[in-house]
């Protein structure tokens, strides 16, 4: 475990081994913090960002017991709470982040029900609901957050159905819509209700992916969607109608990525888009053009990672980014270069 861990240059690139196949990351309180699900150990690793450097250390106390199999993890806007979705469990596992140290301790009624096998895990930008993906009952479940304890409370009209297979959900940035990456080859859209939560359907929905979406982002500017689909290895692109929610396919897409993407991420920018390419194992860095949302891979693209590498992070003050390789149980870390997004070995 987190005891016989080590860092090392392989390849030229900063490693650090973690535990049993990390799948999906995400960043903590100021982005002081990195969380990493390990899906065949059933916790999450959590390490501390050096802010000069990138380098991580473990934190005391790590790894933290979370579900069975998470597949997703997320933590709020507030830097407070971190939640797991957990596929075989069936649930959801929440923390509480202690905001100095970076140690989670479980929220009182922790983990709560899911639905079926639980495949991705998102909040609201105001932190008031939490939206989990069920990939083998096809719907969404829909919490209420409490901002001071972290606890979850159902929706009374949860959960929502989403098609078949929902693998992953990115919500714009406003709050209005969700959008929902369905396994079956398409992109469902909802409406978010402002006031409670609940989700109703976006006229038009679903709209048409590529072969087997399995992870979707939003950019920041809430103008473009961007859906991996991992059996016909490329991103499809859309801009989002801000008038009622619905999805335009952009001129150019689907783009090539590498072989089998799996994870997807945008740097905070919105200047560049990142996909994790389990089959090729390395990175393809696009650039975004900001105006009509096309995407061109920079020079260089793809770069190498480790063994099948699935969850992305991007740290917005570093920038740094942190790929977790599924296959060989490792983080890989990069500095994101600006101007031209190389990914540059730490």
């Amino acid at each position: 475990m987190l005891g016989a861990m080590t860092s090392a240059k392989t390849s030229n690139t900063y490693r650090l081994r973690t535990d049993k196949n990390p799948i999906a990351l995400t960043l903590g309180h100021s982005r002081q913090f990195v969380y990493v699900a390990n899906w065949g150990a059933h916790n999450i690793s959590a390490y501390r960002i050096c802010t000069a450097t990138g380098r991580l250390s473990p934190i005391a106390g790590s790894p933290f017991t979370s579900g069975l199999w998470p597949h997703s993890i997320a933590a709020s806007a507030s830097g407070k709470f971190l939640y797991t979705a957990n596929g075989k469990s069936n649930d959801v596992s929440a923390f509480r982040i202690d905001l100095a140290s970076g140690a989670l301790q479980p929220v009182a009624g922790s983990p709560f029900r899911a639905g079926d096998h639980p495949e991705a895990i998102v909040m609201t930008p105001s932190d008031d609901v939490a939206y989990v993906a069920n990939g083998f009952s096809g719907d969404i479940t829909a919490y209420k957050i409490d901002p001071a304890t972290g606890f979850l409370s159902e929706l009374p009209d949860s959960p929502y159905p989403s098609g078949e297979k929902p693998l992953a959900i990115a919500i714009h940035p406003s709050g209005q819509y969700a959008y929902v990456a369905n396994r079956r080859s398409d992109v469902q859209a909802h409406r978010i209700d402002g006031s409670g939560g609940g989700l109703s359907p976006v006229a038009g929905s679903p709209f048409p992916a590529g072969k087997g979406p399995t992870a979707i982002v939003m950019h920041p500017s809430g103008n473009f969607v961007y859906v991996a689909n991992f059996k016909s290895n490329n991103v499809g692109a859309y801009r989002v109608d801000h008038s009622n929610g619905a999805l335009l396919q952009i001129d150019g897409s689907p783009f090539f990525s590498g072989q089998v993407p799996i994870g997807i991420a945008v740097d905070p920018s919105g200047d560049f888009l990142l996909v994790t390419n389990g089959g090729s194992n390395d990175v393809s860095v696009f650039h975004v053009n900001q105006a009509t949302g096309a995407l061109s891979q920079v020079s260089n693209s793809p770069f190498p990672a480790g063994e099948m590498p699935c969850g992305i992070a991007i740290d917005p003050s570093g920038p740094f980014v942190y790929i977790g390789n599924w296959a060989s149980h490792d983080l890989f870390g990069y500095r994101l270069e600006r101007p031209t997004g190389r990914l540059l070995p730490l």
